[in-house]
């Protein structure tokens, strides 16, 4: 069944909605009666999945008794929505928010401006050591004017050139292109400096059509399913980070006692390490499976057009120079990166791809299995309520290999991966899935799903284990031993790649 967004983050955010409106303690501002748990309500724009983590270690450090609960899906397609759910959490209607730093500029805080400023945080090595650094807590203190706190700069993935109609290499390549790309002051500017045209996404995994190129983090073109379109990415050039910034509500900060104050910047910090090491596992996972489909090509810039990237982007930094604070912060980064290189795993190419898995032993969960689930069990028991999470399903696993389709009168999707039998214990790793319905209906390159399995005759079990889940624990019954892909779905068939066995 499929998890929206990256692995666990929308699902995590939705148990949090729910313990958030099942907690009697917690008034409607986000207080709490004497002796109960307080519950704070974040703004998580565009549902980035960056909040789980943070909430997880709260919890932690506070004992239960402090909580954050986000909104999973505010800001869907709106081009403005970062910069409105920064005056929304001013406003009070959220006590935090976390936020991209490229929206601050555009509402009027220009703390950040260096972070995002084109090519001088050019490597996750780099925004690595700006954020072990004093800057965070300067680039911080910027919100204040707009009557909020700072929290913390989380680390985020970063943004490459992504080519459709053209390689996307020297500033030549650039002119007279149409770029999508998020909604910035500073990647507007900086995108026309090349001769460019710059075209709002409302967020990623909108439509692309009609572009030239993009820029975009590699993850985004695999789950997005853009690799149809983009026929190329430059592996060696990043354009800019998108890190971002954990904000509170004034009046809700100023309100907290001390503790709670203290367990927020320390959760924040104590996950920056984790989340590094996830945005470049994501890259590299991502890679594998664009490689795989070999639908377009991971290409590299000379160092010629590096450096003639950089000179062309020196009026853009000129610009951002005219702020004092914003040209001291400059150049630290700049100091910064001298001595700094890419971690080794930055490095993306196709050249250590296999075409496909490695061929695996038999084990005692081969077999091909259906399933049903009707309407109106999924409406009672699916907390995520995606449609494609009912209906009726096919599963093929074969020596290491599964691939399994689902369809309802909403839905019809495909998925397949990898799996490992260790006892009764199965973990299935998710490599690709497509389909149609009215939301994104399959999962997504990266998601792992732990079960304990059993199986009486032709009755297969499975007790969710990570993420705990109720809807895979209705029977499957066992059609055949051996693997039989006639069962797949024919309305929405998986590619041939699927089932290479």
């Amino acid at each position: 069944m499929a998890a929206s967004g990256a692995r666990g983050g929308i699902a995590i955010a939705a148990m949090l909605l729910v313990v958030a409106g099942c907690d009697g303690t917690a008034d409607k501002a986000g207080g709490t009666r004497p002796g109960g748990t307080r519950t704070l309500r974040v703004l998580n724009v565009r549902a980035y999945g960056d909040l789980a983590p943070i909430a997880e270690r709260v919890e932690e450090l506070s004992h239960g008794t402090l909580k954050l609960a986000g909104d999973a899906l505010w800001g869907q397609d709106s081009v403005t929505a970062e910069v409105e759910a920064i005056r929304e959490v001013r406003a009070g209607t959220f006590d935090l928010a976390i936020i991209p730093a490229r929206a601050w500029h555009e509402a009027g805080v220009t703390s950040f401006d260096a972070f995002i400023a084109p090519m001088a945080v050019d490597s996750v090595a780099l925004q690595d050591r700006v954020l072990a650094s004093e800057l965070p807590a300067e680039m911080l203190a910027g919100v204040t004017s707009s009557g909020l706190d700072g929290i913390a700069i989380l680390p985020g993935p970063m943004r490459k050139p992504a080519g459709i109609t053209r390689p996307l290499l020297g500033p030549s390549s650039y002119a007279g292109a149409s770029i999508a790309y998020n909604r910035s002051a500073i990647a507007d500017r900086s995108l026309r400096q090349l001769g460019a045209t710059a075209a709002a996404l409302p967020r990623d995994g909108a439509g692309i059509a009609g572009r030239d190129g993009m820029e975009v983090q590699v993850p985004v073109v695999a789950q997005s399913e853009y690799d149809g379109m983009v026929r190329s990415i430059t592996a060696n050039v990043d354009l800019w980070p998108r890190p971002l910034v954990l904000v509170a509500n004034h009046r809700t900060f100023r309100g907290l006692p001390a503790e709670q104050a203290g367990w927020l910047r320390a959760a924040a910090a104590d996950t920056r390490p984790t989340r590094l090491q996830a945005l470049m596992q994501e890259d590299n996972d991502s890679r594998a499976i664009l490689c795989r489909r070999a639908g377009l090509e991971l290409i590299e810039a000379t160092p010629a057009q590096i450096g003639a990237l950089r000179y062309a982007f020196r009026p853009v930094h000129d610009w951002l120079r005219q702020d004092p604070a914003t040209a001291r912060m400059l150049d630290r980064i700049a100091a910064l990166r001298r001595d700094v290189q890419p971690y080794p795993q930055e490095t993306l190419s196709c050249g250590d791809s296999p075409a496909t898995a490695p061929a695996r032993v038999a084990t005692p969960f081969d077999g091909t299995y259906r399933m049903e689930m009707d309407e109106q069990f999924w409406l009672k028991d699916d907390p995520e309520k995606n449609p494609g999470n009912w209906g009726s399903f096919a599963f093929v696993f074969s020596r290491g290999r599964f691939v399994f389709t689902q369809e309802n009168r909403l839905t019809c999707s495909w998925q397949y991966g990898t799996y490992e039998v260790d006892g009764q214990t199965v973990v299935w790793d998710f490599l690709d899935g497509g389909g149609t319905g009215p939301s994104r209906v399959h999962n997504h390159l990266g998601e792992r799903f732990t079960h304990h399995w059993s199986r009486y005759r032709d009755t297969m079990t499975l007790v969710g284990i990570d993420p705990p889940s109720v809807k895979w624990s209705l029977p499957w019954h066992r059609v055949s031993v051996a693997p039989r892909t006639t069962v797949l779905s024919k309305r929405c068939p998986p590619p041939p790649k699927a089932i290479a066995w």
